[in-house]
Parts: structure tokens; sequence; C-alpha cells
């Protein structure tokens, strides 16, 4: 009887010994998933910026995932996307971004393309201390809202309307309006220009905003054609600026106009070659990199289409996040790849990522100027070509 109660408690002792052992096993075992959760509206006014955007975050996964996944100590982790359609909509990016955390339990979370869908989706991501990046929303507010669980991964205006004015006075701009979509975005442009460009000694004749389901423009533009500009700043999206860009060549054909930073120049010249002639953009991206030189090629042979800065920024911040990950030394641990991401020095397709205290960045704006059907990226310091 002894034995026999001996044999059963060493098989007993053992079984729980394996359990244990097999638990710890699938928990983190090499072929695990480290999920990201994306909140993109790729559909709505704004869709093709964030589809961009969204192509270049599956591209830095499917690389990652090549070489081998997000190492953990001697364990590898495969990154999985799950993306939701914000549709451009506040109130739709708050509910997929709970779904994102509660269902889905994401350890960190890349979007929106919006700023008006970022800031409201920053509290939430504070309140269950998940980290959030966007790396293509660049309001100077989503900052100011203290969230050390947000990082801001794009060049934020507040550093495009440097490189934008000195672009102007470069021109010889003078009298300068500025048309803007009528959201957090365009609306930040709307505040920052004027002070900055009346310290350069350029006067603001014009200031209107405009909605971004809107097409039609004649009335507004004969309003700031009054105000007799010599320039015209826009900032809009490419799919929203070039009907914008078709009605100012007509009603005012000699004026110079500006993008503030939401277009993508080869998109604007093979749609309108002839309006894009002349144009200068802001641009997330410069001078064409070995890096820039790499993706475009391997980026094509998957694609229809051309990577470009919003492409850029897209794999920049899946490979920010698995940095995070890899020093954090966990891929669920939210809190501290939060601490991480805010930690990163990172050198990537679009310039040199380390982050503020309040989570912004010092990503300078560069330009684009369409001069002979061909786009020139340089820096705002360079000689216009």
């Amino acid at each position: 009887m002894k034995k026999r109660l001996m044999s059963l408690l060493v098989l007993l002792i053992t079984a729980v010994f394996l359990v244990g052992c097999g638990g710890d096993s699938s928990a983190g075992a090499s072929g695990d998933k480290a999920k990201i959760g994306v909140a993109l509206a790729t559909t709505g006014p704004a869709g093709q910026t964030a589809s961009w955007v969204l192509d270049g975050h599956q591209y830095a996964v499917d690389k990652i995932n090549a070489d081998g996944g997000v190492q953990i100590g001697d364990e590898f982790f495969e990154l999985e996307l799950v993306h939701y359609d914000t549709e451009g909509r506040t109130a739709t990016a708050t509910s997929v971004t709970e779904r994102l955390i509660s269902q889905d339990k994401v350890a960190a979370i890349l979007g929106t393309s919006i700023s008006s869908e970022t800031q409201a989706i920053i509290p939430i991501s504070q309140r269950a201390k998940v980290p959030l990046v966007t790396v293509a929303a660049s309001s100077d507010k989503l900052v100011e809202q203290g969230s050390e669980f947000f990082s801001q991964a794009g060049p934020a205006n507040v550093n495009y309307v440097k490189g934008g004015t000195k672009t102007l006075k470069d021109l010889g701009a003078k009298k300068t309006a500025v048309l803007y979509i009528d959201d957090d975005w365009g609306q930040s442009y709307s505040r920052l220009y004027p002070e900055e460009l009346e310290s350069q000694g350029i006067e603001v004749v014009a200031k209107e905003g405009f909605s971004p389901e809107q097409k039609e423009f004649v009335t507004l533009l004969n309003k700031v054609k009054a105000s007799n500009p010599d320039s015209i700043i826009v900032a809009a999206q490419t799919e929203i600026a070039v009907p914008l860009f078709k009605q100012i060549e007509s009603v005012m054909p000699d004026v110079q106009v500006f993008e503030a930073g939401g277009v993508i120049p080869e998109e604007l010249l093979a749609l309108e070659p002839e309006i894009a002639e002349g144009m200068i953009v802001m641009s997330r991206a410069g001078e064409e990199t070995p890096g820039i030189a790499e993706v475009q090629k391997s980026f094509g042979e998957s694609h229809d289409y051309e990577a470009n800065s919003f492409t850029y920024s897209g794999i920049d911040g899946v490979y920010i996040l698995k940095e995070a990950m890899e020093r954090a030394g966990s891929v669920t641990d939210s809190v501290k790849i939060a601490e991480e991401i805010r930690a990163s020095q990172y050198e990537g397709l679009i310039g040199y990522y380390e982050f503020t205290e309040e989570g912004g960045n010092g990503l300078v704006g560069n330009r684009a100027v369409i001069k002979d059907g061909k786009v020139i990226y340089q820096s705002t310091d360079s000689d216009l070509p």
C-alpha cells in the first residue's frame, strides 16, 4: 500500500512538473507571434495616404519575418499586423483602438494618419498603458496631451513650417495666402505659418479653410485672388489637393503654388504633369540614400507603384517597434516597450529618430522640386535648382 502511494505521489509530482514546463514553453516559444495593432483610415477622403503607410508597415513586417522575426534572448517571434480601417472618422478610430487593446491584445499600436483621429485615441492608449506611435499625423497639438505612451514618429508641422518659410523666401515671395484642409492637421498649419512667415518679412494676405470633401473651389479662390497674393501655400493630401491645384491654375495661373507636406510629388506629376511643373512641395523624404534605393527596388518588385515618403515612414515605424521590443526583452510588456520607444535612437529612411520627453522628434522637413518632368529631392538649405 505504501509503495503504491509513493508511486502515485512520484507520478503526480512529475505530471505537475511537466505541465509547468509545458506552460512556460507555450507562452514564449520560438514561433509565437508578436501582435502590432494598426489603426489607419484606408477609406475616406485621405484613404490613399493611409494605404501607402499601411503598405510600408506590411513591407517591413515581411522583411523582418523573413530575417527571423523579433529576437528576445535566443527566441524569435514572428510579427503580425492587426489592421482596422478607421474610415476617417473619430468615432470609428476610438472603437477600433479599444478593440485592438481589449480583444486583440496587441503590444503596441501604429496609427493614425489623421491628426484628429490620433488626438482622440491618445487618451485610450494612455489609460490602457499601450504604446501608440504615429508616423503620419503631424499636428503640433498631439504631443501637448502629455501622454507618456504616445510618440510622434514623423516630421511635426512645426518643423515643416520652418522649411516651408525658408523655401518661400528663396522664391522671393512677399505676399502669400494659406489654404488648408479644415481638420486638426490643416488647422495646425493655419496657426503656425502666419507668425513664422511674418517674422521673415512675408505678409499673409489671406487664410481660408476647406472641408475634406470639397471639390469646388472657385468661389474661395476668387476671394483669395482679391487679396493679390504672389504665392499660395496649400495644406492638403494628394487626392484632395489635385482638384484644388487645377482650379488655382484656372483662376490665378501666375501665382506660385507651394504645398505644405501632404502631397506625394510623383503622384501629382503622374496625374497632372502640366500643373505639377515648377511646383515645390515639402516632403518627409530627402535626397536618395542607399537605404531608400534598396527599398525602391525591392518594393517595386511586389507592388504596382513606387514607394514614396509615406511608405518610408510606414517602414520606419515598424522597425522602431521591433528594436524597442528587443531592447525591452519582451513582445508583450507594453510598459517596457513604451519606455524603449521613447529611448529610440534609430537611423531610418526619412531621418534620425530621437524622441523628446513629450514624445516629439527633431525630424526636419525636406522639399521636392518638380522640374522638367522630374522630382528633385533636396534639403531646404540647398539652392533651388
